[in-house]
């Protein structure tokens, strides 16, 4: 039986939820980090968040940012993620991949047992804005079904473009289906090969500027495992809170209906040729 990675509020005011998680609620005490607050985001009809692509992002508070982390699990890397995310009490989100919850699913059920938010980042990480419309709908419905599957949890319906790189047919798609689309307010351009320094350094200098917003990581470089644990004491020390995000809605896989009929001929399994790009997913993944 599935629960819930996180308690939905059931007032009608729930996209507002200040509900506290402070770091004197954790193992790890009052020096910990922590969560300031839980805020739910309606998905329906498919909001847009991330100032980087769409002029707009979650409703947050000056110097309040959501974690994100895309392209996992990673059997060793994200596993190092969450335990600084442990050590300091915080909740992020998590984009997976659907052949990579698949393959590593007993690191996906880690996440989930941490209490973290789980979306989805497409079957095989392909460009979808390069997709037929049916090749992309079937990137975005067979990952979230892995996903789901692999996850003992109520995952969310949030949903990441690889590479960021969206389409005007998918975005309504999205809409739809009542996926929320995440892109980003600050990049931390760990996927570009860069040292953990140099993550924590440009991370915090686009902070700085923004005061506030969605951050974009990797749990799958092994550079973003080695500076969490400062990135978050630096959050801490220049004064930022974390606000952990959790659906409204919940993810609904597609019904099943009789093959041949449109909808099953959508969400079909992906060619031999795309299968193989999925495995090599964990060398090649970007943004």
């Amino acid at each position: 039986m599935r629960y819930w990675v996180a308690s939905l509020s059931m007032c009608a005011l729930a996209s507002l939820s200040v509900t506290p998680a402070s770091a004197s609620e954790c193992l790890h005490g009052e020096d910990a980090l922590g969560v300031s607050r839980v805020l739910h985001v309606d998905t329906s009809n498919g909001p847009l968040f991330g100032t980087l692509q769409y002029g707009k992002t979650l409703d947050l508070g000056p110097k309040e940012v959501v974690l994100t982390f895309d392209d996992g699990p990673h059997p060793h890397t994200t596993q190092r993620v969450l335990a600084a995310l442990k050590k300091e009490c915080v909740k992020a989100t998590f984009f997976p991949v659907g052949t990579m919850a698949e393959q590593y699913s007993e690191v996906l059920q880690m996440i989930a047992e941490d209490g973290h938010t789980i979306g989805a980042h497409t079957w095989s990480h392909r460009n979808v804005e390069r997709l037929s419309k049916a090749r992309a709908t079937k990137q975005i419905e067979r990952g979230f079904r892995a996903i789901d599957a692999a996850a003992d949890v109520q995952i969310a319906p949030f949903f990441r473009f690889p590479g960021l790189n969206d389409s005007k047919a998918m975005m309504a798609y999205a809409a739809r289906r009542g996926y929320a689309i995440f892109s980003t307010d600050v990049s931390s351009d760990d996927w570009r090969g860069i040292g953990a320094r140099t993550i924590i350094r440009r991370t915090m200098a686009r902070l700085n500027r923004q005061k506030r917003g969605i951050i974009l990581f990797h749990d799958t470089k092994y550079a973003t495992a080695a500076a969490l644990p400062a990135f978050l004491k630096a959050l801490k020390s220049s004064g930022y809170k974390i606000v952990h995000i959790v659906p409204d809605q919940t993810y609904e896989a597609l019904k099943s209906v009789e093959p041949g009929e449109p909808e099953a001929a959508t969400v079909a399994g992906l060619t031999a040729a795309e299968l193989a790009g999925g495995k090599k997913a964990d060398a090649s993944l970007q943004r």
